[in-house]
């Protein structure tokens, strides 16, 4: 450490960040990681998994349907990579039942609790992990998927009457406390896929070429949505946000990681840059521009043609990107095409702070009923209006947080992405913290 400070101060700001990680690792090959204090797993500030005996009880069963993958045709259902690690995520835990759906259907039982999840594709994110339409054949399972390019509205119109199929099954209305859970990562669209395709409680024609819709499954408290892009006004009392997926998450090493857990001794964890943004100028993001300072303010904006096709390669543009997260405090994840970005994620796992531009957009495991019940994002994240006004006063808003702020937020970012966001084991994981905190009432303690 001391090493890699003197380096700090001896090299400019351009070069200074690599220089001083490449003394630093060559010092622990040398010397060895052990000398460092290990790493906490979760940190005692933050930590909230296993403060309650409630999260870690056995009264459900984890099950899924059998309409698709599970079903005798599984090869004519289309599925994305990403849905992909999810479905393989819930597969592989241990309360998983394999047979239980089946079992239930022909058996109803009121004693069993069950926590349940399609075997079909709803969730239809288009852009991971290659980003762009240019290489969407890439994001699907092609082993089970014999259409790549198959329609999103083709694959809806045989969701919706699965989806009302499940939500009308004895397996989840035979016990009140049973959950079916939906995602809807509603790529290139305002975040509603579901919602928007398959709801026809006012108009019993509107979705007729969606398979007639979903009837009244929104009237349905035991279904649960999870949005990646919804306004909190859209979304109803039980519906809960879900994080994006990270296109280029960052890795740190474990000297980064440390100073950030240790951020409180004398502030050793903040970054040089207070604030940054580096990505294309379109949907507003170019008023951005107007914050940089030339010093600890760094707004980089890039033509669409420089930057976007550099996101899915190995080029300096990547490395930049990454090493600008690195080395800021709070980073820029402003709206896009979409109600949310990518880089929402990205930021958290460079252990940055977000600062999301984004009007009334749901949170991740946030609702509008309960907002706080696994995650105080007032401690995570900076949450600032669309309007010029408010983008205008970013860095004053930031000025006014103290260090020590700074640095639970920064620990609290990486917290999240860490236990909850950088696997979709993760997402299983707040899903199902989620919905039992929920059944079980559990007081809040949240990260």
């Amino acid at each position: 450490h001391l090493l890699y400070a003197m380096v700090q101060l001896l090299c400019d700001r351009k070069t200074k960040h690599i220089l001083a990680i490449a003394v630093t690792f060559s010092l622990s090959c040398h010397l060895s990681w052990h000398h460092t204090p290990a790493l906490p797993v979760y940190f005692t500030s933050h930590t909230n998994e296993t403060i309650n005996a409630n999260d870690l009880n056995n009264d459900y069963e984890i099950v899924t349907t059998n309409y698709g993958w599970q079903g005798t045709n599984p090869s004519g259902h289309s599925r994305r990579k990403l849905t992909g690690e999810f479905f393989n995520a819930i597969l592989s835990h241990p309360k998983h039942n394999a047979s239980a759906w089946a079992d239930l259907e022909q058996n109803p039982d009121p004693n069993r609790r069950v926590v349940a999840f399609m075997d079909i594709d709803t969730c239809l994110e288009s852009n991971y992990p290659t980003y762009g339409i240019t290489w969407t054949h890439n994001n699907v399972n092609l082993d089970i998927n014999a259409r790549p390019g198959e329609r999103i509205f083709r694959i809806l119109k045989h969701a919706c009457v699965h989806i009302k199929r499940a939500a009308e099954s004895p397996v989840l209305t035979a016990n009140k406390e049973s959950r079916l859970i939906l995602l809807d990562c509603g790529t290139g669209y305002p975040g509603r896929w579901l919602k928007d395709f398959c709801d026809n409680r006012t108009d019993t024609n509107k979705n007729f070429k969606f398979g007639g819709g979903w009837g009244n499954v929104l009237d349905n408290d035991q279904v649960i949505i999870a949005y990646t892009g919804i306004t909190k006004a859209d979304a109803r009392p039980v519906d809960i946000g879900l994080p994006i997926p990270a296109i280029m998450p960052v890795t740190l090493m474990p000297h980064e990681r440390y100073w950030i857990h240790h951020c409180h001794d004398n502030n050793r964890g903040l970054r040089f840059y207070k604030f940054s943004f580096q990505g294309q100028g379109n949907f507003g993001r170019d008023r951005l521009r107007d914050l940089d300072n030339g010093n600890d303010v760094l707004v980089n904006i890039k033509a669409m043609q420089s930057y976007g096709p550099g996101i899915n390669t190995t080029s300096s543009k990547l490395n930049d990107y990454a090493d600008l997260l690195r080395n800021t405090q709070f980073a820029a994840a402003p709206r896009g095409d979409c109600l949310w970005s990518y880089r929402f994620s990205e930021i958290m796992s460079a252990g940055a702070i977000p600062v999301v531009y984004a009007n009334d957009w749901l949170p991740p495991f946030s609702s509008t009923a309960d907002p706080d019940r696994i995650v105080n994002w007032e401690k995570c994240a900076l949450f600032i209006g669309e309007e010029d006004s408010e983008v205008n006063r970013t860095i004053d808003t930031i000025n006014q947080i103290s260090n020590d702020a700074r640095c639970e937020m920064m620990n609290c970012a990486l917290d999240f992405w860490d236990k909850f966001a950088s696997s979709r084991d993760g997402w299983l994981k707040a899903i199902l913290l989620w919905v039992n905190r929920g059944v079980h009432q559990v007081p809040k303690q949240n990260l």
